[in-house]
């Protein structure tokens, strides 16, 4: 085997690459290419005095053959800021290459949205800066302007992240891309499980989780630096976010926000071998050991410990962190938990019975 790759083993190549220091954005989706392009330019164009109106970004992966026809204006340097952007709808590539001004309506915030939807355009990847307030506030929509459930907010300005916020962007990405397997494997993405129906998962499935999460956090986060795999004298942290910001004396700092430590919880190995209860609170307990560790050695302000739950049975949050919950609460570190379906239909059936539950409580 280790001939296939030069005369080196899986494992050394693993080991190689946790030696060797990635770019912060290493490894980006062509999505979250274009959202931190996109903001940039938004930025620079806030400060050269844009303001009013809402401007629409559109993603293209195929430019030339998606703008034949739409008898829009070609701006090849839309990527330098000198552009107005605002009140238009811009057809582009994922790294700002050139653009397309599209020869729609602006005025009407209402009109830009159906004629994008009725559009050849209205499944492309869609980011939608709205200018009208004090900031600007943007609001990516992964799949276009014709799938208006899957949105995320975009923040365009620093401001430190709230746990509230966090929580509700890994909520975001819990319910879109890691529920149940379908949700995971939308658009060929790599898969969490070998086996959904057996409880198999797939080889390293907190690495894989850790992907899905990372194109979130950056679409998001478009300020902050989402670092993977970063490590330290303690081990290596598996998600850190921090920003680069400015003290009150105007020097420039570095300001590590988050830790994040990542545990998948499985009762199977992903080769369908048993995984005992004592095994899985000892991952739990090390992973709150772990939060605090690399919070201290990053002197991050925040850590977190996020188990993502592959387990038979949903046992609830209580009981999973039952034996660290009074040991997090004294060092400050917050416990998240979210279960992962192994197929839709039983995503459904629980959400019948919550709701038969609910009904029965309102009757009383």
């Amino acid at each position: 085997m280790a001939d296939a790759f030069g005369g080196m083993s899986l494992e050394e190549i693993e080991a190689a690459s946790r030696e060797l220091p990635f770019p912060d954005n290493a490894g980006a989706s062509p999505a979250e290419r274009f959202v931190l392009k996109v903001s940039a330019l938004v930025r620079v164009r806030q400060a050269q005095g844009d303001s009013g109106g809402v401007a629409v970004f559109l993603q293209s992966d195929s430019l030339r053959s998606d703008a034949e026809g739409c008898g829009g204006s070609f701006h090849p340097f839309i990527a330098t800021g000198n552009d107005p952007i605002t009140e238009k709808v811009w057809l582009s590539n994922a790294t700002l290459g050139g653009a397309y001004a599209l020869d729609v309506d602006c005025s009407d915030q209402a009109v830009i949205f159906e004629k994008v939807q009725t559009s050849a355009f209205g499944k492309l990847p869609a980011l939608v800066i709205d200018w009208r307030g004090a900031v600007p506030a943007g609001r990516f929509y992964a799949r276009g302007l014709g799938d208006l459930d899957h949105v995320q907010e975009v923040l365009l300005a620093y401001t430190e992240i709230s746990p509230e916020d966090l929580k509700a962007c890994l909520d975001t990405a819990h319910r879109t891309a890691l529920e149940t397997p379908q949700r995971v494997g939308e658009g060929h993405a790599e898969q969490i499980w070998t086996d959904a129906s057996k409880g198999w998962p797939a080889h390293r499935p907190e690495e894989r989780i850790q992907g899905k999460l990372i194109n979130h956090l950056r679409a998001r986060y478009t300020r902050h630096v989402v670092r993977a795999e970063r490590k330290n004298d303690d081990g290596i942290t598996d998600l850190m976010i921090f920003a680069h910001t400015q003290d009150v004396a105007g020097q420039k700092i570095v300001v590590n926000e988050w830790v994040l430590e990542l545990k998948a919880l499985t009762d199977k190995t992903e080769t369908g071998n048993a995984i005992g209860s004592s095994d899985i609170k000892r991952r739990i307990s090390d992973g709150l050991t772990q939060a605090i560790s690399y919070r201290n050695e990053e002197h991050a302000r925040n850590a977190a410990l996020c188990c993502y739950d592959m387990r038979a049975n949903d046992e609830g949050d209580e009981a999973c962190f039952a034996e660290i919950r009074d040991d997090a609460a004294s060092e400050t570190v917050l416990l998240w938990r979210w279960y992962l379906f192994r197929s839709s239909k039983a995503l459904r059936t629980e959400k019948q019975a919550a709701k038969k539950v609910s009904g029965a409580l309102q009757g009383q």
